[in-house]
């Protein structure tokens, strides 16, 4: 009786050691896949960064065309009177 007790405390032990070692690597595993997640995702923020600011400048040089072309249609005179009175009524 006394062995299979032995026996019994000794296979216990194994599997608490065996669980504990488990336990590691596991806890390895989710620092090195919390890591690689937080690469990805600071990946991620610059690509969405760029792509902001490539549209932000797009937008800009668009803005500056309309503007140019505005006052270039302005200084030749292409609005007549009667294009601004249906501008103002619309």
């Amino acid at each position: 009786m006394r062995t299979d007790l032995t026996e019994s405390v000794q296979h216990l032990e194994q599997r608490e050691m065996n669980t504990n070692l488990a336990y590691e690597q596991l806890t390895l595993r989710a620092a090195a896949l919390r890591e690689e997640l937080h690469t990805e995702v600071e990946r991620m923020l610059n690509d969405v960064i760029k792509f902001k600011v490539h549209v932000q400048k797009s937008l800009e040089e668009y803005e500056g065309w309309v503007a140019e072309e505005v006052e270039r249609e302005c200084e030749e005179g292409i609005w007549g009177e009667d294009d601004e009175e249906d501008v103002v009524e619309a």
